[in-house]
């Protein structure tokens, strides 16, 4: 009997990404994080060099376009600024079918909209923290006078263990110990003060995870009304004509 062979319906998206770059004839920067561009391409215009961000977006044929894992506003606000093109593949081919091109002011509409579906979550991340008083410190962490590092920890896990990978350069179990600052952090020991500061940033945290959206699909059915077809072979070079009447038709692109 044959072994059983294991298909993947689908090329991956890095596969897809490197194919739309070499055709596109567009560059990426080796030390690019992963939320960063896709690529980016040079471009000469009036009489200046501008480099263009580029997000590249692809799909089976017929699909839409997903966004990606957790897309939240200073996603969107980096891509407001930022050109798209979006890619339709055939399983397993690694050759673009067709290629769209869609500028700053192309995706501005799908842009804002996505931003507006955010805003009541954002609007909660800015009110519900102000609101936690007293009696929430004690329906949370119990009716007491000084609370343990573990009373804290079992709230916060790693929220205010320092990262700098995540932006948190300093251990504030350490630095907000203001009944005991201990040598061994699991000695701390903190004011019901410090006990309301940090169930008002647990909560900043909890809805600031749920302030993004995961995989919100741009549509085709937008990707062909709003967007420009790059027609092959000669991608490049038509990709660079359509680059050329986005920027005369809003040079500050």
């Amino acid at each position: 009997m044959g072994q059983d062979v294991d298909v993947q319906p689908f090329n991956q998206d890095d596969d897809r990404e490197r194919a739309m770059i070499s055709a596109l004839n567009l560059e990426q920067r080796p030390d690019r994080a992963r939320h960063e561009e896709d690529g980016h391409l040079d471009f000469e215009y009036g009489g200046q060099t501008r480099r263009l961000l580029f997000e590249c977006k692809s799909a089976p044929v017929g699909s839409d376009f997903g966004t990606g894992r957790d897309t939240g506003l200073p996603q969107l606000q980096r891509w407001s600024t930022m050109h798209f093109v979006f890619a339709w593949f055939q399983p397993r081919d690694n050759r673009p079918k067709r290629i769209w091109y869609g500028s700053p002011a192309m995706m501005r509409e799908w842009n804002l909209a996505e931003q507006a579906y955010l805003k009541p979550d954002l609007a909660l991340l800015d009110l519900v923290p102000d609101a936690v008083d007293d009696q929430v410190v004690t329906a949370v962490l119990g009716d007491k006078e000084v609370y343990t590092f573990q009373d804290l920890q079992i709230l916060l896990k790693d929220q205010w263990k320092a990262n700098k990978n995540k932006g948190r350069p300093h251990n504030l179990y350490k630095l907000n110990a203001d009944v005991k600052s201990a040598r061994k952090t699991a000695e701390n020991l903190y004011s019901r003060r410090i006990a309301e500061i940090a169930v008002r940033d647990r909560i900043r945290y909890l809805i600031a995870r749920g302030a993004t959206v995961n995989n919100r699909k741009i549509f085709a059915s937008y990707v062909m009304e709003h967007c420009v077809e790059i027609n092959p072979p000669r991608w490049a070079v038509n990709l660079a004509q359509a680059i050329e009447k986005a920027l005369q038709e809003d040079p500050s692109l």
